[in-house]
C-alpha cells in the first residue's frame, strides 16, 4: 500500500526534528566537514604545494617545520640547533605546531622512507581543522540540548562557515579554534553532570596539554573554563578540597609539559598591548562583508588585524530572535553559572585592552599596574579574547533556538534559522570564495635558482639579525625558508619573543667572512646607504664587494666568500653584480620596481624591458632614497635599437612623488649602451625626502635600462 504524500512528508519532518542517535550526529559532522575541505581546498594544497605556503606566519611555520625536522633530537623535545644556530631555539616560537612537529618528527625518525623530500603537515592540519570544527560543534550544541538531526546540520554550518575562523586563514595553528568549542563542551557535560567532575577535570586537563602545544594562546581559552568549571562546582556544593587537588594535578601535568618541551625557555614579553591589538567594540556587528561593510574594507579581502571578530550577518539576525524566545533562560544565567559569566566578562574586558574604542575613536582609558606586564606582553594579541565571548553567544543562540520547546512556534524558529544560514553564508561566500581561490595557485617560490648558491654554503648568517632593525619581515622567512628548504644553519630568523644581544652581532659581523657562509645584508640597514649620515657598512661588506663577492637584490645585499662576479653572472634571477661607485651606490634592474618591466639577461647584461611593445608606462622607479642636503651626481644607462633621431621614452629625478629636479627625452641609441648623467642639489628643506629616478616608456620602438647610480659629490 503506497503512503499518502502527506504522510509521507510529516514521517520525513519527524524524522528530521528527531532526537539523533550520538554516533550518527558525529557520523554526519565527519562527512560535512570532509565535504568543506574538499570544496576549499584541491588535493595540491592538502598535500603542501599552494602560493598559501609561500608568505606571511604559515611560511614562518613551514620553514621552523623543515629546520626541526632535519635535526637530531634535543632536550627539551621541541629544541633545534639549526635555527638561530648555535643557541637554537625551541620551534613554538615559529608557531610550527609543536603537537603536529613532535609526531611527524617521530614518524620521520621511524619510517623515513614515507615521507618525500620538504614534505610538511600544514595543509593536512588546515583540512583537519575544519573537521575538528564540525565536530566540536555538534559536542557543544548537543551539550547545550539540542540533538536533532536540524540541529545538528544547522550547528554545523554555521561553524564552519564562522567568519573569524577564516579569518586565520594565514595562521594555522590559530584557526583551530574548535579547542575553544571543546572547551565549553567539557564545562556544560560537566555542568549538567552528563559527565561526572572527574571525567570532565581529566578531559580539561588532556585539552589543556592538546591546546599548549597546538598554540600557547589556547591555554587560557582552556585553563580559564576549567577553573570556572571547578569554581561553579563548589557553589553546586562540591568540596573545595577536590577543586585544589585538582589543580594542582592540572598545575603539576601542565609544568611537566612545558619543561619537557621547552616553553620554559627564556622569552622577551613585547608591547602592542593596547596600541595595536585590541577589540573594537564595532568590529563584531561590522566585518567588511558582503551584507555589512561599514566601510571596513574591500568585500574581497578580510581586514587582517587582530581585533576582527565579526559575527556574520546571519547570527546577528538570530540574537534579537533569541533573546525574545528565551529571554527568561539568558536572564537565568548569572545564577546558573557564575563563575563562566565571570570568566567570559573578563575574557571580554581583557580583549578591550585599557583603551577602550569604538570604530577607531578612543572612548576611554586608563593605566595597568606594571605587575600585568608580564600578562600583557605575553599574551599581547588581546582582540582574541573575544573568541571564547563570541562562540558562546554563538553556540548559545543557536542552541536557546534548536531545543525543543512545546511553547516553540516551530515552523517560525525553523524558517527563522534556516534564512539566517542563508545570509550568513551569502554574507562570507567571497571571502570563501577567495580562499578556495587562493588555495588553488601553485607555489610561486622559486627553490631551484638557488640551487648552485646553496650548493656552495653550509650556513646562512641574517645581520642585522631579526628584532635588531625594523626591516620587513617577510624578508627574514624568505630568508628562513630557503634555508629550510635546502637544510641550512641560519642564525637568525623570524622568531617570536626572542632574546637578542645585537651589540655582540655587531661584533660578530664585522669579524673576517667564512667560507662557505652566505652573508646576507638586510635592506633595512643599507637600503639607504651611503647617504645615511654617521651609515657605516660593516668592513668585512666592504671587502667582499671590493673581491666582487656580493651582489644586490630589492630586499638585501648577499655574499659568498670565494665566489667571482663570472659565478654571479651566471645566476639570473638572484640579482646583478655590484659596481662599486665611490660615496655612492649604483642600481642593477632588480632593484627598482616597475609596471610594465620585466627583467631580461644575466648578470651585468640583464635588462629591464617592457612586457609589452604596445604597453605605455612606468618602466622603472626608485629606489626611494632620503638624502640628505649637498651636492649629487645622477647616471642613467640604458639602450634601444631604434634610430638616435627617435623619441621611445623619458626620463626624470623625482623628491616626495611630486617635486621634479631634472627631466629629459630617452632617445634611440642604435643599439648601443648610453649614458645619461649630471648633477642636483637637495636644500634642506628638502633633505630626508624619497628620491626616485624613473624611466617612463612611450611605446615607440623599444627601451632597455640597463642600471643608474648616485654619487654624493665632496
Amino acid at each position: 500500500m503506497t503512503m499518502p504524500r502527506s504522510a509521507s512528508v510529516f514521517h520525513i519532518a519527524n524524522v528530521f526534528w528527531r532526537d539523533a542517535p550520538r554516533w550518527g550526529s558525529y557520523l554526519a559532522a565527519l562527512v560535512m566537514g570532509c565535504c568543506f575541505v574538499i570544496y576549499l581546498f584541491p588535493w595540491t594544497f592538502l598535500t603542501g604545494n599552494s602560493v598559501v605556503f609561500d608568505n606571511g606566519d604559515i611560511a614562518q611555520h613551514v620553514s621552523g617545520w623543515w629546520y626541526y625536522a632535519r635535526d637530531s633530537w634535543h632536550f627539551p623535545l621541541l629544541h633545534t640547533e639549526r635555527l638561530n644556530h648555535p643557541e637554537g631555539v625551541t620551534i613554538a616560537l615559529t608557531d610550527s605546531i609543536p603537537l603536529m612537529a613532535l609526531l611527524f618528527k617521530a614518524l620521520l625518525t621511524l619510517f623515513p622512507s614515507w615521507f618525500p623530500q620538504h614534505f610538511h603537515y600544514f595543509g593536512w592540519w588546515m583540512g583537519l581543522v575544519f573537521v575538528a570544527q564540525a565536530l566540536s560543534a555538534v559536542m557543544l550544541t548537543r551539550a547545550l540540548g539540542a540533538k536533532s538531526l536540524f540541529a545538528v546540520v544547522i550547528s554545523i554550518s554555521f561553524a564552519l562557515t564562522w567568519p573569524v575562523l577564516h579569518a586565520r586563514y594565514h595562521h594555522a595553528a590559530l584557526m583551530m579554534q574548535s579547542i575553544i568549542i571543546f572547551a565549553l563542551s567539557f564545562y556544560f557535560l560537566g555542568a549538567s553532570k552528563t559527565w561526572s567532575s572527574n571525567k570532565t577535570s581529566f578531559a580539561f586537563i588532556a585539552l589543556s596539554l592538546v591546546g599548549l602545544t597546538v598554540h600557547p594562546y589556547f591555554l587560557p581559552f582552556v585553563a580559564g573554563l576549567f577553573v570556572a568549571f571547578m569554581a561553579d562546582q563548589v557553589v553546586r556544593g562540591e568540596s573545595w578540597i577536590l577543586q585544589l587537588k585538582r589543580l594542582l594535578t592540572f598545575g603539576i601535568a601542565l609544568g611537566l609539559t612545558m619543561w619537557a618541551l621547552g616553553y620554559l625557555d627564556r622569552k622577551a614579553p613585547l608591547g602592542g598591548f593596547g596600541d595595536f591589538f585590541f577589540l573594537d567594540l564595532k568590529h563584531p556587528f561590522c566585518g567588511g562583508s558582503k551584507l555589512i561593510k561599514c566601510g571596513i574594507g574591500p568585500v574581497y579581502e578580510f581586514p587582517y588585524h587582530e581585533g576582527f571578530n565579526y559575527l556574520g550577518a546571519g547570527l546577528l539576525l538570530l540574537i534579537p530572535a533569541a533573546l525574545l524566545f528565551n529571554g527568561k533562560a539568558f536572564i537565568a544565567i548569572p545564577k546558573k553559572y557564575p563563575a563562566l559569566l565571570l570568566l567570559v566578562s573578563g575574557f571580554f574586558l581583557y580583549a578591550l585592552s585599557n583603551r577602550v574604542r569604538y570604530a577607531g575613536v578612543e572612548v576611554f582609558s586608563y593605566p595597568l599596574p606594571s605587575w600585568l606586564n608580564v600578562i600583557t606582553g605575553t599574551f599581547r594579541a588581546s582582540g582574541r579574547f573575544f573568541w571564547l565571548v563570541s562562540l558562546l553567544v554563538l553556540f548559545t543562540t543557536l542552541a536557546s533556538l534548536l531545543k525543543k520547546r512545546a511553547w516553540q512556534p516551530t515552523f517560525v524558529v525553523v524558517s527563522l534559522l534556516t534564512t539566517a544560514l542563508v545570509i550568513q553564508v551569502k554574507d562570507v561566500k567571497p571571502w570563501l570564495d577567495r580562499i578556495k581561490t587562493e588555495a588553488q595557485k601553485p607555489s610561486k617560490v622559486n627553490y631551484a635558482d638557488w640551487a648552485p648558491v646553496m650548493a656552495q654554503v653550509d650556513k646562512l648568517i641574517m645581520y642585522p639579525t631579526y628584532q635588531c632593525a625594523h626591516p620587513h619581515y617577510q624578508h627574514y622567512i624568505w630568508v628562513m625558508q630557503m634555508a629550510g628548504y635546502y637544510g641550512k644553519l641560519l642564525n637568525s630568523g623570524y622568531v617570536a619573543r626572542s632574546n637578542l644581544n645585537c651589540n655582540a652581532d655587531k661584533l660578530a659581523i664585522n669579524q673576517p667572512f667564512l667560507q662557505r657562509n652566505l652573508y646576507v645584508l638586510s635592506s633595512a640597514i643599507y637600503a639607504n646607504a651611503p647617504f645615511t649620515p654617521g651609515f657605516e657598512l660593516p668592513a668585512p661588506f666592504e671587502q667582499a664587494m671590493k673581491r666582487g663577492e656580493c651582489v644586490r637584490r630589492i630586499d638585501d645585499m648577499i655574499c659568498l666568500p670565494g665566489s667571482t662576479p663570472e659565478f654571479w653572472n651566471s645566476l639570473a634571477p638572484i640579482a646583478s653584480p655590484i659596481t662599486m661607485v665611490n660615496n655612492g651606490r649604483q642600481w642593477g634592474v632588480t632593484e627598482y620596481s616597475t609596471v610594465i618591466g620585466k627583467p631580461m639577461g644575466k648578470g651585468l647584461e640583464q635588462r629591464l624591458v617592457p612586457r609589452s611593445a604596445v604597453e605605455a608606462g612606468w618602466l622603472s622607479f626608485g629606489p626611494f632614497l632620503s638624502l640628505p642636503t649637498g651636492e649629487y651626481r645622477y647616471a642613467i644607462t640604458y639602450s634601444s635599437n631604434i634610430s638616435d633621431e627617435s623619441h621611445t621614452g623619458n626620463w626624470e629625478i623625482v623628491l616626495e612623488n611630486e617635486k621634479i629636479l631634472k627631466s629629459g627625452k630617452l632617445m634611440g641609441t642604435q643599439g648601443k649602451a648610453q649614458r645619461i648623467e649630471g648633477t642636483f642639489s637637495i636644500e634642506a628643506q628638502d633633505a630626508g625626502k624619497p628620491f626616485e629616478i624613473r624611466t617612463f616608456y612611450l611605446a615607440k620602438g623599444d627601451l632597455q635600462i640597463v642600471n643608474s647610480s648616485l654619487q654624493k659629490m665632496p
